[in-house]
């Protein structure tokens, strides 16, 4: 059966997952990004083999990469979830307790373009090792080694496609944008609530525009997590300064305050929308194909940009956002009220975006917005130790449902892959 398979896979394209004609059969842990680019379909590079009936049968080496790969995503959601916490209490003591005044426009611009300049040296050291494609640097037409230009060549290639990167950065300006009327119109409590509903949002256009299939049993867990972390963020709200009641309950049905919480519930959908975006553009772009044999030569094959790439693209059009932003602000002087404290900031601002997009490659966004809410637990208690936070019975209680729903998480994955895994099996 696997010797037919081989001679098979030499005219067949390669496929990161299979699935039954129920289409409930799916391989989660291999992203659609990370398989492999050289394109030539090698036995030797593809984590499965095909067998006689059409069914895909893992070759010896798939369980070690799949072992690697769990890791590497575990590894960047547990190093986003403590960046997440660290970037969140240095923002609270910078404003809330040292009152510090600084245009959040520029840290938000500084932050894009050390991010850029970050992504630009990885993606300079691929090309120096040669490993983009898999091609050997000596013969790829634009990276190969000794070619001074080649750097410069592969950004302006990567600019010249980053229109499509406009989308999210236009996405996550509104979602900042919107949320200033819908606070003015329901208080800070009721719009925290609203925005952990991001957590469904972003499963529900993950099903939409990727096609993940979600069971049954994690819309539950992920609703049971919402509910955790919805409790935590209302009892740890500060209340709201009202006028009698009775203005307070004439204010929760007037057409001003559904306004707002049209507006909260717009921003969550938004943000959803622009993770699942990205994520859609990150692991399933396209892009010409040069030909190592004639350069000259256009292809219509389909290319992934790196990681790397994607942060330089978006990088890119949020600064050409943000920029123009923080100067009207600041009347040309970004970097007024900066202290070594606000370029900390700065930099876990970077260094978050950077964990994030990785976490999406090795993962998905789903799972990406699991480990930020797994942050908020770990947010709250250092909070109160460090800053008084409360920490009653109520958000102890939420963070105990929080922690739980993510095990649960994990173990719903687990599950669904070792059903997916003893499927394979009994169709080969």
């Amino acid at each position: 059966m696997i010797g037919s398979g081989v001679s098979e896979s030499k005219h067949r394209k390669q496929q990161p997952s299979a699935s039954t004609s129920g289409g409930l059969l799916e391989v989660e842990a291999i992203a659609d990004g990370d398989a492999p680019r050289g394109g030539g379909g090698s036995m030797s590079s593809s984590p499965h083999v095909s067998g006689a009936n059409g069914t895909l049968l893992r070759s010896p080496s798939a369980s070690k990469d799949r072992r690697d790969h769990a890791l590497l995503a575990a590894f960047f959601l547990a190093i986003l979830a403590v960046e997440n916490t660290a970037s969140m209490l240095a923002r609270r003591y910078a404003v809330g307790v040292l009152k510090l005044q600084f245009s959040k426009n520029a840290v938000l611009a500084v932050n894009e373009l050390m991010k850029m300049a970050f992504s630009v040296a990885m993606e300079a050291k691929r090309i120096r090792e040669g490993s983009r494609d898999g091609v050997s640097p000596r013969r790829h037409p634009i990276l190969g080694r000794g070619n001074s230009g080649g750097l410069r060549a592969h950004l302006r290639r990567v600019a010249r496609h980053s229109p499509r990167m406009a989308v999210p950065a236009l996405v996550y300006l509104v979602v900042n944008l919107i949320s200033y009327p819908a606070l003015e119109r329901i208080n800070a409590s009721v719009f925290t609530a609203i925005s952990q509903l991001k957590v469904l949002a972003t499963a529900f256009f993950a099903v939409v525009m990727l096609g993940t299939p979600v069971s049954l049993r994690k819309w539950r867990t992920l609703t049971v997590m919402v509910l955790g972390v919805t409790l935590v963020s209302w009892q740890s709200a500060p209340a709201a300064t009202s006028g009698n009641s009775g203005d307070a309950a004439r204010t929760g049905v007037s057409p001003d305050y559904l306004f707002g919480v049209a507006c909260a519930g717009v921003q969550t959908m938004l943000s959803g929308f622009g993770s699942i975006y990205f994520e859609l553009v990150l692991k399933r772009g396209v892009g010409p194909v040069l030909d190592a044999a004639n350069p000259s030569a256009s292809t219509h094959e389909r290319e992934k940009f790196s990681v790397w790439d994607r942060n330089v693209q978006l990088a890119l059009w949020s600064s050409a956002i943000y920029l123009p932003a923080a100067w009207l602000e600041t009347g040309g002087e970004l970097l007024r009220g900066w202290t070594p404290l606000v370029w900390l900031i700065a930099m876990l601002h970077a260094s978050g975006g950077v964990l994030v997009a990785l976490s999406v490659l090795y993962s998905s966004s789903v799972t990406k917005t699991v480990a930020v809410c797994a942050s908020l637990v770990l947010t709250t208690v250092l909070g109160n130790a460090f800053f008084g936070a409360p920490l009653d019975g109520p958000i102890a209680l939420g963070c105990g449902v929080v922690i739980l729903s993510v095990f649960a998480y994990r173990d719903d994955c687990e599950v669904e892959e070792t059903l997916a895994r003893l499927r394979a099996d009994r169709l080969a």
